[in-house]
């Protein structure tokens, strides 16, 4: 059903093939779900079966349940567009930047999916021009179309030079452009007369659990949540005054707190690059620099030796956002790590360069490195590719995956990384953390407009214009995947509470760490179990 995914996890037998949205495919896709899941429950109800069975049965039930909301209660495939435009967008990624096989076996395995382009598109357009516009909503036409059209402008530009194309590979990836073309065209049209919405409204609360695995009432978590970001502004304040002289010299602190933060918050943003090249330099310093102090400091058993390649995006990739990590899959486990910095549009404004460079300036860049790499997602991806359980890493919990990376950027402050501007900017994240699922959480639940999602973001949880305008998209689009962050870094944190309180004097960081990888990327309810027994 999913080919990309499949070259995703390292398989490569599927490359030939695109994924089939027709109707037909999706409801065998959806009964084969069903009758697995009635199978799968009685095996894991069953008394004999081991803890391993156990974790792997609760890993595929749980994706089993999110693929049947997103396709049989969400309808995603029949409404959705951004469910096509993200295969179109995905299709020959992997292919292209992954070293798990040969250059020249990845460039033709690319060549070949890409001729199922134009057939997928096609069907795509097909598909929309006919559907019920009461049920699709406008801004998912028009984000779609966006990434159809930067996807269009690939294969017409350089696709047919990132596989080492000839005549006949660049008329297939025109043929390719064209359909994607006419593909967003559709949607473009679409989106003048949808009446859809793209709040989930009574879908939330299921899907939020399925997204989650929490089964505490969304309102609880939403109360939470909004007493965590006061508390966050005044674990911020109480730190930035306590570090004011050392970072402003001859100028005191305001009285109020928020003037005090947004002060400390643009001190953190001065000190940026002015260049990709500057950011650059600077992450492949950090990784070496912090790589050294987790083995000094024996953090964590480190999976050497490091297989990590950070660097910008491949130039051909005009037009698409390919920035993040790409970690081996459980079936190529030996491939290396690659992490493409985000970097500013090239038809980026000076002054989009500028708030650029201050969003991801030197401060923020040095914090985030536990999280993305050292000991957060490389780590716990790489270790995970290699262990045996490969369903547990195809379908990580999604809580564990970003607590993990979250609970690292706070541990590594603690153990010495950075200063008092890394821990600001580390504040700073929290708060943008906190403030996501306040917005997920009311944005489908209670109407909740954009003005306020910006006004919310901006002067309660502290960010600038773009991070609140982002938050607003980021909420409508990959709900309830926003509220990972603070919801796992609650639940990493409470492993960790319980790890200390059981161990007394006698605990081990190093132990700890080591142990949280131990059973894979699975619910942290059994590592917080698993820490707490006596």
């Amino acid at each position: 059903m999913f080919p990309t995914r499949a070259t995703q996890a390292g398989r490569h037998d599927l490359d030939q093939q695109l994924e089939d949205f027709s109707r037909k495919p999706v409801a065998l896709w959806i009964d084969f779900n069903r009758a697995t899941r009635a199978t799968l429950l009685g095996l894991v109800r069953e008394a004999n079966i081991s803890t391993d069975e156990r974790l792997d049965g609760e890993a595929l039930l749980a994706q089993i349940d999110r693929e049947l909301n997103s396709l049989d209660g969400l309808l995603r495939a029949e409404r959705d567009p951004l469910y096509w435009s993200a295969v179109a967008a995905d299709a020959t990624v992997f292919l292209l930047v992954r070293d798990d096989l040969p250059l020249e076996q990845r460039q033709d395995h690319a060549k070949v999916r890409a001729r199922n382009l134009p057939r997928f598109a096609r069907q795509g357009r097909d598909h929309f021009a006919h559907v019920d516009a009461k049920n699709v909503a406008p801004e998912f036409c028009q984000i779609a179309a966006g990434q159809l059209r930067a996807t269009s402008r690939f294969y017409k530009e350089r696709f047919a030079e990132a596989v080492g194309g000839d005549d006949k590979v660049r008329r297939e990836s025109a043929e390719a452009a064209t359909a994607l073309a006419d593909f967003a065209a559709t949607l473009e049209e679409l989106a003048k007369r949808a009446k859809g919405s793209s709040r989930l409204g009574i879908a939330y609360p299921e899907t939020f659990r399925l997204g989650t695995g929490m089964t505490e009432p969304v309102r609880d978590v939403l109360s939470r949540a909004q007493s965590d970001l006061l508390a966050t502004r005044a674990e911020a304040a109480s730190y930035g005054r306590s570090v004011w002289s050392s970072l402003i010299a001859n100028e005191p602190p305001p009285k109020d707190d928020v003037d005090l933060l947004r002060r400390l918050f643009d001190r953190v943003a001065a000190d940026h690059g002015e260049t990709v090249d500057d950011a650059l330099a600077q992450w492949r310093t950090n990784v070496a620099a912090l790589d050294k102090l987790v083995h000094e400091k024996k953090i964590m058993t480190l999976p050497d030796p490091l297989t990590l390649i950070v660097d910008r995006s491949p130039s051909f990739f005009v037009g698409q956002s390919v920035g993040g990590v790409y970690p081996p899959g459980p079936y190529a486990p030996d491939a290396k790590t690659i992490l493409f910095l985000p970097t500013p549009s090239p038809d980026a404004t000076a002054e989009q360069r500028e708030s650029f460079f201050r969003d991801f300036n030197e401060h923020f860049n040095k914090m985030i490195v536990p999280h993305e790499l050292i000991p957060g997602h490389y780590v716990q991806f790489k270790i995970a590719a290699h262990q045996p359980h490969k369903i547990r890493t195809i379908f990580p919990d999604p809580l564990y995956v970003e607590g993990w990376g979250t609970f690292c950027e706070r541990l590594l402050l603690d153990q010495g990384w950075g200063g008092p501007l890394e821990r600001l900017a580390h504040l700073k994240k929290q708060l943008e953390n906190t403030a996501r699922t306040i917005v997920d959480i009311r944005v489908h639940t209670e109407n909740m407009s954009r003005d306020d999602v910006v006004r919310l973001v901006k002067d309660e949880a502290l960010q600038n214009d773009q991070f609140a305008s982002n938050m607003w998209t980021r909420a409508i689009t990959s709900s309830p995947q926003i509220t990972s962050y603070y919801l796992g870094y609650r639940k990493v944190r409470e492993a960790y509470d319980a790890a200390r309180a059981r161990a007394g004097d006698k605990f081990e960081l190093q132990k700890f760490m080591d142990g949280m990888m131990e059973l894979g990327p699975v619910r942290l309810e059994h590592y917080i179990e698993r820490f707490s027994a006596k």
